[in-house]
């Protein structure tokens, strides 16, 4: 077998497969849009992270995860926070899984919670 040969695809596999391309990336964009509204969504709320307790420097996301360590290395700034992130992702995930209506605003994701 040569590793040159060359693939031939018609015309309409590759229209499939762009249009394939374009809505992962457009399901990735509505994320990114989405995670980026709740983040500035809950800025206008909160200083610092809402899940962080200031007394103890627990994160309360990091609690429920299997992690020894619990404690916030952030000083409750979430801004790039990996956790706070992956739990935004995680609520994305969760509300289109189940066809649901995604919230709008940061106090409607945490009161769902």
């Amino acid at each position: 077998m040569s590793s040159n040969k060359s693939v031939k695809m018609t015309e309409d596999e590759i229209d499939k497969a762009l249009a394939k391309a374009e809505k992962e990336a457009e399901k990735r964009d509505h994320k990114k849009i989405w995670i980026d509204k709740m983040l500035k969504s809950a800025k206008t709320y909160y200083k610092l992270c809402p899940y962080y307790d200031k007394k103890t420097s627990n994160c309360f996301l990091m609690l429920s995860s299997n992690d020894s360590n619990k404690k916030c290395n952030r000083e409750g700034r979430y801004d790039n926070c990996p956790v706070f992130l992956a739990f935004l992702d995680n609520k994305y995930q969760e509300y289109t899984s189940k066809k649901k209506i995604l919230p709008l605003d940061f106090l409607d994701l945490a009161q769902s919670v």
